[in-house]
């Protein structure tokens, strides 16, 4: 799909972002995933403007990826 028609379809990021974010997913090795997984015992504590902020902009990728 090019960019133009991805910018026409309301599509945020294009297929090539979407490979490379699959390419990422797939090159997670276990060091990788434990360190993500054990992320929420870091010591440093994200504010409170910050996480709600991303919760709520993942919600909305997500339901923009997958309502279709």
């Amino acid at each position: 799909m090019s960019e133009r028609a991805t910018r026409k379809s309301g599509a945020r990021f294009g297929a090539r972002f979407w490979e490379a974010v699959e390419c990422e997913i797939e090159a997670l090795d276990a060091a990788d995933y434990a360190l993500f997984a054990g992320a929420d015992q870091l010591e440093i504590e994200p504010r409170p403007a910050f996480e709600q902020a991303l919760e709520s902009h993942l919600r909305t990728l997500c339901r923009r990826r997958w309502s279709n």
